[in-house]
């Protein structure tokens, strides 16, 4: 897939209007920032467009969460939680669905579990949703932060292989 990204400089007060609008509503920064241009362009995305995007910002939370492992834990946890959340999203998205609730992840783990007769995906998608819960915690010291890293890894690899 060739992923043509735009990128848009926000001035310092709207960006962190949009972070903190993310957290509180459960999305993801830039997931949040296309969905609120969509709106205000009145301009839907196709699933093909959905699954470009999804893919785009996965690998790019995956390369950024590999660089927060050295220097923020915190930082580094959702960034790898974000990655997993967007391939799970990307291959909703290869379906025609669009998943946008925290539970329909759950859900759609749990088919692509049965369908590949793989369980271990959902222990692995369980890995991700605690580093989610340490982003907002801060409680996991750097060995289960490094060690929950690689298991999201072999998750996001295990995922791309059933598209």
């Amino acid at each position: 897939m060739n992923t043509e990204v735009t990128y848009i400089i926000l001035p310092k007060r709207l960006g962190e209007k949009l972070r903190k609008k993310a957290e509180a509503t459960g999305y993801l920064t830039e997931e949040l920032g296309v969905e609120l241009l969509r709106k205000s362009l009145n301009e839907e995305l196709d699933p093909e467009d959905l699954v470009e995007h999804y893919q785009a910002l996965s690998e790019k939370y995956l390369e950024e969460a590999k660089e927060f492992l050295k220097k923020d834990l915190v930082q580094a946890s959702e960034k790898f939680w974000g990655a997993t959340a967007l391939t799970i999203k990307m291959l909703a998205a290869k379906r025609g669905l669009k998943l946008e609730e925290h539970g329909s992840l759950w859900a759609f783990i749990n088919i692509l579990a049965t369908e590949s007769k793989d369980r271990d995906i959902i222990g692995l998608f369980h890995v991700a949703n605690g580093l989610h819960k340490n982003f907002y915690e801060n409680e996991m010291p750097r060995e289960a932060v490094e060690v929950s890293a690689e298991d999201i890894e072999k998750l996001i690899e295990k995922l791309r292989r059933i598209s």
